[in-house]
């Protein structure tokens, strides 16, 4: 009876002792897959991190340059803007260089005059992809972010530097402006022979404006 009862124990014993070896593995296998699962989740929260840490990174200074740019609003036009005797006076690009120069701690001075010098240059930002020179008809508006900077476009030579070509065609910059509120699709500038305004962008696309080229600063 004693030696039956000691190989029920050993049995017993055995089979706890194989049952654990049969498992183990397989409890590894779901540790190791869970901490790879962990591991990926931890990466993915770092990329999405570093990204949003990218564009909070950009966005302010944009947004400052926008409200840098809101200051004048209601100041008169003055045609030919460093010439006047403000030095810039406001006219498009004379807006622009005063929010910009505020926004970054430069003077307006070291800026061109001449839109197509300016882009190549990169002086005021990068061009967009998508909306580097655009026909109207065209633009995808979903592109645009708040601080753009928008050269509008036409047939009509003004000077000797075109800034965009499309299907054979060369467009030259007649007016600029700042795309300042993306929800309701404005466009901040110095509008000709008026004042600094806020204006719907859509409506502003007239016929004398064929096509766009935008840049983006950081």
């Amino acid at each position: 009876m004693l030696n039956l009862k000691k190989k029920l124990i050993l049995g017993a014993s055995s089979l706890a002792l194989l049952s654990s070896v049969c498992l183990y593995p397989q409890n590894k296998t779901s540790q190791n897959s869970e901490k790879s699962s962990e591991n990926k989740s931890f990466s993915h929260s770092i990329e999405n991190q570093i990204q949003k840490t990218e564009k909070e990174s950009i966005n302010p200074k944009r947004k400052e340059f926008v409200e840098n740019a809101r200051k004048y609003l209601n100041e008169e036009y003055s045609w030919g803007g460093r010439l006047t005797e403000k030095n810039p006076g406001i006219d498009c690009l004379g807006l622009i260089f005063l929010a910009y120069s505020e926004t970054y701690n430069m003077k307006w001075t070291e800026f061109s005059v001449n839109p197509s010098k300016i882009v190549k240059k990169e002086q005021l930002g990068k061009p967009v992809k998508g909306l580097e020179g655009v026909l109207v008809k065209d633009i995808d508006f979903s592109k645009l972010e708040e601080g753009d900077i928008i050269y509008l476009l036409t047939t009509s030579k003004i000077n000797d530097t075109s800034l965009a070509e499309i299907n054979k065609i060369k467009y030259w910059p007649w007016h600029t402006g700042i795309y300042s509120d993306k929800k309701n699709n404005l466009l901040l500038h110095a509008e000709p022979g008026n004042k600094v305004v806020e204006s719907n962008f859509k409506n502003y696309l007239d016929w004398k404006t064929k096509a766009i080229f935008v840049t983006r600063i950081y």
